[in-house]
């Protein structure tokens, strides 16, 4: 498609988190100029959120927020044509590029670019239990942007439940901020701590991580808040809104009176661009995620795609950063620039941080069989309020793929367009059917990748992608 009302640019990047101001900056540096969508406001993403003006200092955010300044200015200072509250909401590969569709202002425009950095980061995993739809229940990344964004804490100590680094980052953060978790509840049991220090190799690579966690932590036990470990099932519960939190540990049930429980199971690449796009993904079994695929040199997913950042594999901000780069550099060196000095200290610095990811990968694994212990009234997806005893009962009729889970019973049809759910779904299925996760499949994505409105739909500058 190309006519009047098509914008064009030799490079885009989509998302302006660490992996896509570094390659904006790098490519501006070389005199090139990048375009750059953004969901957010400004740029960051979720990591430096609301960096450009913090409510919260460094006592309270932590060393690794503010540590983002140096990325943003150089962002700044640049020649970028940066785009905020852009979303990209339908994309199709063409023989010359990729042509997009762009909301922003309420309309829609199409861009024909040559050249596409994906930079859309991660999110955090959907992992349903009895009462997660309830108010006062939410997920810690959601927790962490009102803190970011209006240095909002919770009007009462909140409990928190999961597994992963976020959850004790956020605790830490709330009780700097004056409002001391009440309960910690981790999913991952204490041996398995014991278990890692007993691998050097990991723990050697991952140590500023541990180091980091275990201040952290050590922190947290002083102040009195109370943490427990190897919690094995999670219920929700309160008429309209939360009154109590009940956690399965040892096998026994326990309860503590609360208003406000948020959650976090890890973070998974964003999925919906790449897969609407039609690259492939694999499941990645330590991540236990879907990840799509690349060429690990160039960070290429397609001719004229590279993938970078969280969106591409789980890596942490520093590794995003050094991958936006790295995908800059394999631009400029299809233009004839020399870059192979540059590009070589970057790619050990990359592997070694990798390498540290493992320890956080096997501390932080959430449970697999979490989903198939739950009541079959537990939902699955919230949007469409589709229950676990409703999928199993269409898997039982017949359903045998995604698509048909979604065409029986609606699972996956709701705002969040499967983003929450997606997971899930083809974990019960792969039980279901006794196979892997590759060939249980996901969801087909389609446009719209994002909610779009009729009226912007009507205002659009050109039709959407078949």
């Amino acid at each position: 498609m190309s006519d009047a009302s098509t914008h064009h640019a030799d490079v885009a990047i989509i998302g302006a988190g660490p992996a896509g101001m570094a390659a904006a900056s790098r490519l501006a540096e070389a005199g090139q100029v990048p375009v750059v969508f953004d969901l957010a406001p400004s740029p960051g993403g979720q990591i430096y959120r609301q960096l450009t003006a913090p409510q919260l200092g460094e006592d309270v955010m932590g060393r690794d927020y503010l540590r983002g300044r140096r990325l943003l200015e150089r962002f700044e200072r640049a020649r970028i044509d940066y785009r905020p509250g852009s979303r990209v909401w339908w994309a199709k590969r063409e023989g010359q590029g990729t042509t997009l569709g762009v909301l922003a202002d309420r309309r829609s425009e199409s861009w024909q670019v040559r050249r596409l950095i994906i930079a859309s980061g991660a999110m955090e995993r959907g992992w349903p239990f009895p009462g997660w739809q309830l108010p006062g229940v939410m997920q810690a990344g959601a927790g962490q942007i009102l803190l970011k964004q209006g240095a909002l804490i919770p009007d009462v100590p909140p409990v928190l439940a999961g597994t992963g680094p976020l959850l004790y980052l956020l605790a830490w953060q709330y009780l700097r901020a004056g409002c001391p978790p009440r309960l910690i509840l981790d999913a991952a049991p204490r041996s398995r701590y014991a278990t890692m220090l007993r691998r050097p190799l990991s723990t050697w690579h991952g140590r500023h991580y541990l180091l980091k966690g275990l201040g952290m932590l050590t922190t947290l036990r002083r102040a009195g808040v109370k943490v427990v470990h190897g919690i094995e099932g999670l219920r929700a519960e309160g008429n309209p809104h939360l009154q109590a939190v009940h956690y399965r540990r040892a096998g026994r049930w326990q309860s503590v009176d609360a208003s406000m429980l948020l959650t976090h199971f890890g973070v998974v690449p964003e999925p919906q661009l790449s897969r609407g796009l039609g690259l492939p993904f694999d499941w990645h079994p330590s991540q236990q995620a879907f990840v799509p695929h690349r060429e690990e040199a160039s960070l290429a997913a397609a001719p004229g795609i590279w993938l970078t950042g969280d969106g591409a594999g789980i890596g942490g901000a520093l590794n995003a950063e050094r991958e936006g780069h790295l995908a800059a550099l394999s631009i400029l060196a299809a233009k004839g620039e020399p870059v192979e000095n540059e590009r070589t200290p970057l790619v050990q610095a990359r592997r070694r941080e990798l390498s540290a990811r493992a320890l956080l990968e096997a501390l932080f694994r959430v449970p697999d069989g979490w989903l198939a212990a739950q009541p079959e009234t537990t939902l699955v997806c919230r949007c469409e309020a589709v229950s676990l005893g409703e999928l199993d009962a269409a898997m039982a009729q017949g359903a045998a793929g995604p698509g048909q889970l979604k065409a029986f019973t609606r699972c996956g049809m709701g705002p969040c367009q499967g983003r929450l759910c997606g997971e899930s779904v083809t974990r019960l299925l792969a039980g279901h059917l006794g196979t892997t996760m590759n060939a249980a499949g996901y969801y087909q994505v389609r446009p719209p990748l994002h909610s779009i409105t009729l009226g912007e739909l009507a205002d659009s500058a050109a039709p959407p992608a078949p």
